[in-house]
């Protein structure tokens, strides 16, 4: 039985703070497998943050699987390259393409989508299966015996559980590991905004720029010193996201302000760009503002009592507006569901959500790592470094358009595969058979759970999870 459809032997009441994408999609995953979900959030009401964001294959798999494959047909738009384009010139540097046949192994598509329309996905998922969903509801504390949580209103909220999906300045993490999540600013704030593309009938140019074209579905990324803009076509092909990177010290009066409601006229921000980029960008009249911020990994992604639970940006914040940053809270929503789909004993919580960090913080861990160490690669300033990049940027776009021999197909599946080939599922189902069944087995012998027992350190960082291709077209 696939892991969306298995309900639960025991049914729990959980209260997930934040209803982002991990808040929404750990709710829908939670509901489908029969338990009751809450979620309370401080905005006023569900998330109208502009821009896009990237649904790579480790993403979609987890999504058709939910059933949402016409939806994404309908909404994303499935891409395969990145060309790379001088930020001050115009010029073509190169490619970076992922060949179809090698994004097929990986066991789905690459899609682009609009983040309100992956929002909406979600939320309406979300009500569907039956979770209930309080806006306007700030959580000022949180308490483990017995789980609840206080309003800034006084009012008091109890569950069997309660989630922390709240993001980086999580109320759930301080009372989990004591303290706030501290963060440095890392020096960078990114300006998202959303381009309806009939505005563009009379620029041939910026119209054709941003044309989603089938038989070369790639997106621009403008790259320049500590600088970079990246965009993609989304809406089914109408609209154009555009996110741009800029140091905060070219930014007058950027104060401390910050978060996806932050909204901040073009006039003051510094575009002097090539000259299609530049008339690109002068079309937004604001853009939203988030600022980039280093923050570490939480050390306990839960309490002792197991009552409370970190997850998505509470647990591992990633900076806004990456390659992933969608992904990991998808992931981490299909992770959670699949082990609460086992719950038949008030016993097994402590251990499932031991399980959920053990399976979780490594591989989070990871992408954090990888995501960083992209900046690298679009920010590096003139010199030796950025002529090696360009000079393999522009290897790669030339052995494209040559077509590539199995070698070169075992090269890039081998630089992939671990990121995109993962599968959430897999790996919960997998720590199941390897220590779940395990305890289970030990219970039914001895006829109590020994108190010794610990949950074993999961394999999965080191394996990487496969599915069955998912191809999605009409």
């Amino acid at each position: 039985m696939s892991s969306s459809k298995r309900r639960a032997p025991l049914s729990i009441e959980f209260i997930i703070v934040g209803a982002g994408v991990a808040g929404l999609a750990s709710a829908f995953r939670l509901c489908q497998a029969g338990h009751r979900v809450r979620i309370l959030d401080k905005a006023p009401g569900p998330n109208r943050r502009a821009g896009g964001t990237h649904l790579p294959p480790n993403a979609t798999k987890v999504l058709v699987d939910w059933g949402f494959k016409d939806e994404l047909l309908k909404y994303a738009l499935s891409t395969r390259a990145s060309t790379f384009i001088s930020i001050d010139t115009g010029k073509v540097i190169g490619c970076l393409e992922w060949k179809e046949d090698v994004l097929q192994e990986t066991g789905a598509d690459y899609m682009v989508i609009r983040y309100r329309d992956l929002y909406d996905m979600l939320y309406r998922a979300a009500i569907k299966a039956g979770a209930r969903i309080t806006y306007n509801a700030t959580v000022t504390k949180v308490h483990a015996n017995p789980p609840r949580v206080e309003l800034q209103d006084g009012t008091v909220l109890k569950a069997d559980m309660v989630i922390g999906a709240d993001g980086p300045r999580s109320t759930v993490r301080e009372a989990v590991v004591g303290w706030p999540c501290e963060e440095v600013p890392e020096g960078h704030s990114a300006y998202v905004a959303i381009i309806p593309r009939d505005i563009l009938q009379n620029d041939p140019e910026l119209s054709e720029l941003t044309r989603f074209h089938e038989n070369r579905p790639d997106y621009p990324i403008w790259t320049g010193d500590s600088r970079h803009v990246i965009a993609f076509t989304v809406a089914g092909g109408t609209e154009f996201a555009v996110h741009a990177f800029l140091p905060d010290s070219e930014v007058d009066g950027i104060g401390d302000q910050d978060g996806w409601d932050v909204i901040v006229p073009r006039e003051r921000l510094p575009f002097h760009f090539e000259p299609k980029l530049q008339r690109l960008l002068d079309i937004p009249a604001t853009y939203q503002r988030v600022r980039l911020f280093q923050r570490e990994c939480a050390e306990e992604w839960t309490d002792e009592s197991g009552r409370l639970l970190l997850m998505g940006e509470a647990a591992h914040p990633l900076y806004p507006c990456v390659l992933q940053s969608c992904s990991m809270q998808i992931e981490d929503a299909e992770v959670l569901g699949t082990l609460f789909s086992r719950l038949r004993a008030w016993d097994q919580l402590s251990h499932l959500v031991e399980a959920f960090q053990e399976l979780r913080e490594p591989r989070t861990r990871a992408i954090y790592a990888k995501e960083t160490k992209a900046f690298d690669t679009v920010w590096v300033g003139p010199g030796p470094q950025r002529d090696a990049r360009d000079q393999a940027l522009h290897s790669m776009m030339i052995e494209g358009h040559k077509g590539w021999d199995e070698t070169k197909m075992r090269w890039q599946w081998d630089e992939i595969c671990e990121v995109f080939g993962y599968n959430a599922r897999d790996a919960a189902e997998d720590w199941w058979v390897m220590w779940g069944m395990l305890r289970e087995r030990s219970i039914t012998r001895e006829g109590h759970c020994p108190s010794s027992y610990t949950v074993p350190f999961c394999m999965g960082s080191t394996v990487t999870h496969y599915a069955e291709p998912v191809v999605l077209r009409n």
